[in-house]
């Protein structure tokens, strides 16, 4: 193979690669919460968040909630089925001991009691309020969100942990559920939630449209210069 072929192929591999770096928007339909009021229908929505970042990011648009109120946005962990992404968001949330036999089926502990509630053989669940919204006159919102918070109810910091806009997500994958429950007891129902996936680096930019523009005219030029090497 001649050197400029060479140097064309390494050239696409590189720029395949830089793209394909790059986070991808997912779109999903929140499900209705079928425990919530014996099954009565309450709301929908649609969450649009980015595959990787530096945070949990997206959007976030719902209807047929009650109008002129307030709910909070949670990231909630999966203990049986991805325990590092549960404690990390529990790392930067809360922690939540499941117990049937508890009111409210479980309670709350700190972080220095964790360990010793997984050694009693409890299940104990991280979660994290991030974001909240409050409904227009027609029970409809929508929003941008960027995970960098820790609330304890609406626009109440976490007492113990940074100070809103300054929390920073592990890196790592994540399989969690997005939930959205009122802001007001019981805090724990979801009313509309899904299950989703996603990655948190150090750094992984989302390229802008005209950097996409760039490196498909990047491509086009070598290949042009390859046919003219050609020639």
């Amino acid at each position: 193979m001649k050197r400029s072929g060479k140097i064309f192929i390494v050239v696409l591999c590189v720029l395949f690669v830089s793209v394909s770096a790059y986070a991808v928007p997912i779109t999903v339909d929140l499900v209705q919460n079928a425990d919530y009021i014996n099954g009565t229908p309450y709301g929908s929505g649609t969450l649009t968040y980015q595959s990787s970042g530096t945070s949990f990011t997206g959007s976030l648009s719902v209807s047929g909630m009650t109008a002129n109120t307030t709910y909070q946005m949670k990231l909630e962990g999966q203990p049986y089925d991805d325990l590092n992404a549960n404690a990390a968001i529990g790392s930067i949330g809360r922690w939540w001991v499941i117990d049937a036999t508890a009111a409210w089926g479980g309670y709350s502990i700190t972080d220095d009691q964790v360990a010793a509630e997984w050694a009693a053989g409890k299940t104990v669940l991280g979660y994290l309020l991030f974001d909240s919204f409050t409904t227009n006159a027609l029970g409809e919102a929508s929003l941008d969100f960027y995970l960098d918070s820790s609330y304890h109810t609406a626009g109440v910091p976490q007492p113990d942990r940074p100070a809103p806009g300054s929390v920073v997500m592990p890196s790592g994958g994540y399989f969690a559920s997005f939930i959205i429950t009122e802001d007001t007891a019981p805090w724990g129902t979801p009313l509309i939630r899904r299950d989703i996936e996603f990655a948190v680096s150090e750094a992984a930019p989302v390229p802008e449209p005209a950097t996409l523009v760039l490196l498909g005219t990047g491509i086009l030029g070598l290949a042009g210069f390859r046919k003219k090497m050609k020639r």
